[in-house]
């Protein structure tokens, strides 16, 4: 007899405990090939000037992913004024990273925009698919370009991560264009948008080895950066709660691998990791000025 079907709940419950036990597995293994005193003083002289540059360029980014995710909204008829998307963004960070066992920041936003746009819900999912794919593939641009002009690696390795790149765009957007072509009015705006974004969580990085001290002209500026983007893609995969535990993971092979200095490496992921919380908490506070918007028309 086979067995019976898992009620939709206990799968989002066990997800969730799948995702804790890899996180804390990840954690635990960071934290045994890391020397945690050193990570202290690491995180303890880092200086808040540089800390508040960082969360400026990380509010920044943000502020412009929610824009490009309403240019997704608009060319398929959803409606939204700048200011309601922006709360329903912020509220779905606030859902991502600290309710990472309920219906999470995607389901929230299609959940709530299904409400006012009736029958429209499988557009909107997929105008928020799309919103991801773009963001991913403008980090592996960015990473791909970084890796073409990296001195760390050989001069073939380079070329051929050169040439890769457009070879890879092309191709990626002649993929969205054919399997998303409801968008397809959004796609030169929100692509440089999407370039725009995780450029300026680059700077939020850089600014964050600025605290550290470790970004300057004697300092190998380039493989953190490097590191971080590998991170940063880590972190989208649905391993972990919010990506915890997985960005410190790379860090941490990506400061062996480039001969990194460890303890600075994973403090910008978890100096990272605290700007995102507190930023995300902010949509905690979003949730009934966004309620009028059922009565909104």
């Amino acid at each position: 007899m086979p067995d019976p079907p898992v009620p939709p709940r206990s799968r989002r419950y066990l997800g969730l405990l799948l995702k804790l036990a890899f996180m804390a597995g990840a954690l635990g293994l960071v934290a045994r090939h890391l020397d945690l005193p050193a990570l202290g003083r690491t995180l303890r002289q880092a200086r808040p000037g540089w800390l508040a540059l960082a969360t400026a360029f990380f509010v920044g980014s943000k502020l412009l992913s929610s824009v490009r995710l309403n240019r997704f909204f608009r060319v398929v008829g959803i409606g939204l004024s700048e200011a309601d998307n922006l709360r329903l963004y912020w509220r779905g960070m606030f859902y991502n990273l600290f309710l990472p066992g309920g219906i999470g920041g995607d389901g929230y936003k299609v959940y709530r925009l299904g409400q006012r746009f009736p029958g429209q819900r499988t557009l909107i999912f997929r105008a928020l698919l799309l919103d991801r794919l773009s963001g991913m593939l403008a980090l592996l641009v960015l990473l791909l370009a970084g890796l073409g002009a990296s001195a760390a690696l050989p001069l073939g390795w380079r070329l051929a991560t050169l040439a890769a790149l457009p070879l890879g765009v092309g191709l990626s957007y002649g993929l969205s264009r054919w399997l998303f072509s409801e968008f397809r009015a959004a796609f030169g705006r929100t692509s440089w948008q999407a370039l725009g974004v995780q450029g300026a969580q680059v700077f939020c990085a850089w600014a964050l080895l600025a605290a550290l001290g470790a970004a300057g002209d004697n300092a190998p500026t380039l493989p953190y950066l490097l590191v971080f983007l590998a991170s940063s893609v880590a972190a989208v995969l649905p391993l972990t709660v919010g990506g915890l535990g997985a960005r410190e993971l790379v860090f941490l092979a990506g400061a062996r691998l480039f001969g990194l200095n460890p303890a600075v490496a994973v403090s910008v992921s978890v100096l990272f990791y605290v700007i995102t919380a507190a930023v995300s908490l902010v949509g905690a506070f979003f949730n009934e000025r966004f309620g009028s918007m059922n009565n909104e028309q």
